[in-house]
């Protein structure tokens, strides 16, 4: 190694220390050094003089003092200086600059480690899965996560007191020196969280923690320490998905809080922030992430003080000062003095758990929200605590957009007629780790008056990559949903249409639709009801087999439908259609019969031999329900539930389970029973509706997700007899319903006919090719 640059006394000082303490790892290195992580890995590759570095478990670890003896011989290229470094600054003078006491990084050095690599998600496999089992003993995940926090909070942000930690693991001698380490790492915690206003008392929290050994706990803490700013969350996420947390406890996925953000603020603009459900935090580092730094202001309420102190140890972890709350004693107080310019939260789903006077005594202006579900609750709370003109953005359950709860639908209409509601956002499903619930993000103005005569819906379903067992936004999806929303947010004049447009481009979905036919239609706030899949979807798609010129023989009728589908394009129909057509709801025009409860009719009731046919979910297939079932039920216990036998023409739906088409009873399934499973529809006498023609409506796309989105989000999802009862339904005079009826009919049998043919085609294909390829017939 050459002679590298004469060492100041101060140098020498550091490194006798370093010379005693500090192991770092390769990220360690990148960070402090400045540079990305690859480039550590090129040094080690490239330079046989590179430290040779020690284990700890999977971690390569470096002795810090070798490291900046070997950086005080590199000197950083011109290109590559940072603001205040002179020319002949080394890699050392950056290195040992960043081991005071404060945050090594300023903010824009911190959002450059906040992309999690491989090395960080394996650290942190290792951290969750057995190691974690091995530290935490009799005590709680919850307790280990708390370890893992704190870890990776001293060592980014305090690395004097991180200095610390690693004397007292170099100076430990076993099992006698655990609750020595656990105690310091406690009282740093607790001293942490005092200074920012956090009473959570994640000492004890430590304490419980019981390792098998000391090499276990200093494994943990040094697996921990190793990884980089943006495996704090990484931690958290792991474990909500782990533990399966409800809905008010599991954290917001930082995709969908950076979508979040970046819909309503602007890099640079000095913005005060509110999250009134922080969760770990997730939201309000997003916000801070993207208006950058000390420019705005953010605020935090919680109930659940596990929950605080990790959004406060997060928080901080970023180099964020965050004003948290805690609203255990009443969640909705009517004198909260926020004031805030945005609020982006991620309340929890279809709960009511409120403590406190406020459900009673809370600020409603658009209407009570119902008890047992406080969706709209939090929508009003949002609105109540902005400036005039502020934004919110809510994290909201799809199914909370058209909900038949007539309160919540009041709710809705006063929001849009109000010019409340500004854009509506559906993203991908399974973004979440411990819930399947798919969810909208709803775009809220606090506004004296509408801005706009109209309101954005988005479909971006399509979005997102699967990683595991859920899919994550990227930036390029962030940035695909922003491109067609900002615009219509920041008062961008252009033809409504251009938006749909825009969107296509995009591999998203989007429409303008007039507040006024928003109230007048239900007031649905789901956007799939007014983008081809709704009430009234996209005209029929001509069949294929029409542009190959293979209909010959179709009847002139149907030609004529084909055209005229043709001419009359997609898009959304208001009004209340061709004369003499009605609509009502399904529970006017049948009497539904939910199939018997599980407890009077349990498996050990049923037989797979002689008796009378049981009709679960599964047996439904292709608008039919299967000539064989697998259970039946005995003769003399079948006679004691006659209530629930099918007759010819009644209906069955899914009531438990993935929803599917319902089925039509024939004559031969006569006397069939209902599983606890199902759901029967039979059209009262005064209906003028045709039996065929309502089963061919359910058997919609429309239908089938509007039943779907209101099946309660339970382990399984469960549509209720009241909720069904709601589905609208459109229909003409009688004579057309059967005219319809026949036609779709005819077109079903000449697709079998096709099917039929395209079979035997392909048989008499392979029977001909293994002739001709032996040379057992020659062709013509």
């Amino acid at each position: 190694m050459e002679a590298g640059p004469p060492q100041p006394p101060g140098d020498e000082v550091q490194l006798a220390h370093d010379e005693q303490t500090g192991l770092i790892t390769r990220n360690q290195i990148a960070e402090r050094a400045g540079v990305k992580r690859p480039a550590v890995s090129n040094w080690a590759r490239r330079h046989r003089d590179f430290p040779t570095p020690v284990r700890s478990g999977d971690t390569e670890l470096f002795h810090e003092a070798e490291i900046t003896r070997w950086l005080m011989n590199r000197i950083i290229p011109q290109s590559q200086l940072l603001e205040g470094e002179q020319a002949g600054t080394t890699y050392a003078d950056r290195f040992l600059r960043t081991s005071g006491d404060r945050p090594s990084a300023e903010p824009e050095a911190v959002e450059r480690t906040q992309r999690i690599g491989a090395e960080d998600e394996k650290a942190v496999d290792q951290l969750m899965g057995r190691l974690a089992d091995r530290v935490r003993g009799p005590a709680t995940m919850a307790d280990f996560v708390n370890l893992c926090l704190i870890v990776m909070y001293v060592r980014h942000a305090e690395p004097g007191r991180w200095r610390r930690i690693e004397h007292a693991m170099s100076a430990g001698q076993g099992a006698r020196d655990v609750q020595s380490l656990l105690r310091c790492l406690g009282d740093m915690a607790q001293d942490t969280l005092r200074r920012n206003g956090d009473r959570t008392d994640m000492r004890s929290s430590l304490l419980q923690l019981e390792p098998r050994s000391w090499g276990d706990l200093t494994t943990a803490v040094r697996t921990a320490a190793g990884t980089g700013v943006g495996a704090f969350q990484l931690v958290w996420e792991s474990f909500s998905a782990r533990e399966g947390l409800q809905s008010s406890e599991f954290c917001s996925p930082v995709g969908l809080a950076s979508l979040s953000a970046a819909l309503v603020l602007t890099p640079g603009r000095r913005t005060s922030v509110l999250d009134p459900y922080m969760r770990g935090g997730e939201m309000l580092a997003a916000a801070h992430r993207h208006i950058g730094g000390a420019r705005g202001t953010v605020h935090g309420e919680t109930l659940d003080g596990r929950l605080q102190a990790v959004a406060s140890l997060y928080l901080l972890h970023l180099g964020v000062r965050p004003k948290l709350t805690s609203t255990r004693s009443d969640r909705w107080p009517t004198n909260r003095g926020h004031g805030v310019d945005v609020v982006l939260t991620n309340p929890p789903f279809n709960m009511s758990d409120a403590p406190g006077p406020g459900r009673r005594t809370g600020d409603w202006p658009y209407g009570s929200p119902p008890q047992g579900n406080d969706n709209f609750a939090w929508v009003q709370y949002a609105l109540g605590a902005l400036v005039p003109g502020g934004r919110a953005v809510v994290v909201m359950p799809v199914k909370a957009g058209n909900s038949v709860n007539t309160a919540e639908r009041e709710i809705r209409r006063a929001l849009v007629r109000r010019g409340a509601v500004e854009c509506v956002i559906t993203v991908p499903s399974h973004l979440f780790s411990a819930t399947p619930v798919p969810v909208s993000l709803w775009v809220l103005r606090r506004a004296e008056r509408p801005a706009r005569e109209g309101i954005l819906f988005v479909d971006a379903q399509k979005l997102g990559a699967k990683v595991r067992r859920r899919r994550v936004l990227r930036d390029t999806d962030r940035e695909a949903i922003t491109a067609v929303v900002r615009p219509w947010l920041d008062g961008e004049r252009c033809p409504d249409g251009a938006y749909a447009v825009r969107a296509a481009a995009r591999g998203i979905s989007a429409v303008v639709v007039a507040r006024q036919v928003v109230a007048d239609e239900g007031c649905s706030l789901r956007p799939a009801d007014y983008l081809g899949s709704g009430k009234y979807g996209a005209a029929p798609v001509t069949a294929q087999l029409l542009e190959a010129g293979e209909v010959v023989g179709h009847t002139d009728e149907l030609l004529l439908l084909e055209r005229r589908a043709r001419e009359s394009g997609n898009g959304y129909r208001t009004g209340s259609g061709p004369g003499g057509w009605n609509e009502a709801v399904l529970k006017d025009l049948c009497d539904i019969r939910p199939g018997p409860s599980y407890t009077r009719l349990p498996a050990a009731a049923r037989t797979a031999d002689a008796g009378v046919p049981l009709v679960f979910p599964q047996d439904l297939a292709d608008g039919r329900i299967a000539d064989e079932t697998r259970d039946r039920v005995p003769w003399e216990t079948a006679e004691h539930f006659k209530r629930f036998e099918l007759l010819p023409n009644d209906i069955v739906c899914v009531r438990t389970g993935a929803q599917q088409r319902p089925a039509l009873v024939s004559g031969t399934q006569t006397g069939w029973l209902l599983s606890s499973n199902v759901t029967r529809l039979r059209l009262r006498p005064d209906a003028e509706i045709d039996p065929q023609y309502l089963h061919a409506y359910l058997g919609l796309r429309y239908s089938r997700e509007w039943m779907s989105h209101r099946a309660a989000a339970t382990a399984a999802p469960s549509l209720s007899s009241a909720a069904l009862g709601h589905l609208p339904v459109r229909f003409p005079p009688i004579g057309q319903q059967r005219r319809s009826v026949r036609l779709l009919g005819e077109l079903g049998r000449r697709a079998d006919a096709y099917a039929s043919y395209v079979s035997a085609l392909g048989r008499l294909r392979a029977e001909l090719a293994e002739h001709l390829l032996h040379g057992s017939v020659e062709p013509l």
